[in-house]
């Protein structure tokens, strides 16, 4: 390729920040910013969390001397959108009111695209998400429950899903669209996917409360005594959702959803820390 793109990537996580610059396919610059989950808490929604992101990525390119003048595409993780096939999509209008609103989920991951564009809007070139947390390829069986009027949905990790199947692939000399494949993401969030045939065709749902215990995440609970808890007279429906989706988990046990820190409350014989 005789002309070299330089292209800012930005993924808004449950607990942190990554963005990274590249020219072509190399990678010049990268940085992985933790934010505790108490900080994070301050805010009162997902939308209330743009300038500190926004502010937290251009710290970090001040202090490497980065510019992002000349930037030829900025790449955000996305979310809140529609259901989508994977795939790169151009951020318009329509895009960004899904976002904003968080059409279909509340999730940091909304911010990618408003910061994708807004940085855009000031330095130029343009803006895209890739693989957005709103790819929805399940299979129907995939999406029955044991309840009537309750369907399962995908929601999930699809951005760094699809791009460990697509490297490992690669690996082997395959294609992604020719391989079943179980895929496991941990992170804030943790989702362990089925791809068949470069589809994600079904997926613990790491937003509504399936799966695994993460960080941040409550995972999987028992159905009754959730239901109990919910109509014991101390939580709000609001507050309830907070508590599965944004402070559960290692959050919910321990205060923090800070690994490093806790490994070395264990190394201290912190006894709860030890025995989750």
């Amino acid at each position: 390729m005789d002309r070299r793109y330089r292209l800012f990537v930005i993924n808004p996580g449950s607990t942190s920040t990554k963005i990274a610059l590249f020219e072509n396919d190399e990678e010049v610059f990268s940085a992985n910013v933790s934010h505790d989950a108490a900080k994070l808490r301050e805010f009162p929604g997902i939308g209330d969390q743009f300038p500190f992101r926004r502010e937290t990525i251009l710290s970090e390119l001040a202090n490497e001397g980065i510019s992002l003048e000349g930037i030829d595409a900025f790449v955000g993780r996305g979310g809140g959108l529609v259901g989508v096939s994977g795939g790169t999509y151009a951020i318009n209008e329509a895009l960004l009111h899904h976002a904003r609103l968080g059409f279909t989920v509340k999730h940091p991951a909304n911010l990618g695209s408003q910061l994708a564009h807004a940085f855009a809007e000031a330095y130029g070139g343009k803006a895209f998400v890739v693989n957005p947390p709103d790819v929805d390829e399940f299979d129907l069986v995939a999406r029955v429950t044991g309840l009537s009027g309750i369907t399962r949905e995908s929601r999930g990790h699809p951005l760094n899903q699809k791009e460990v199947a697509i490297r490992y692939a690669a690996e082997i000399g395959r294609s992604y669209e020719d391989l079943n494949l179980v895929v496991s993401h941990i992170g804030g969030g943790i989702t362990v996917t089925a791809h068949r045939k470069g589809r994600m065709v079904d997926s613990t749902d790491v937003i509504n409360g399936d799966g695994p215990m993460a960080p941040t995440r409550a995972g999987a609970l028992p159905a009754v005594a959730l239901m109990r808890l919910c109509f014991a007279g101390k939580y709000t429906e609001e507050q309830m959702y907070d508590r599965i989706t944004r402070s559960g988990g290692l959050v919910d046990h321990l205060g923090t959803s800070d690994v490093t820190e806790i490994l070395e409350r264990i190394k201290g014989g912190h006894l709860r820390a030890a025995h989750l």
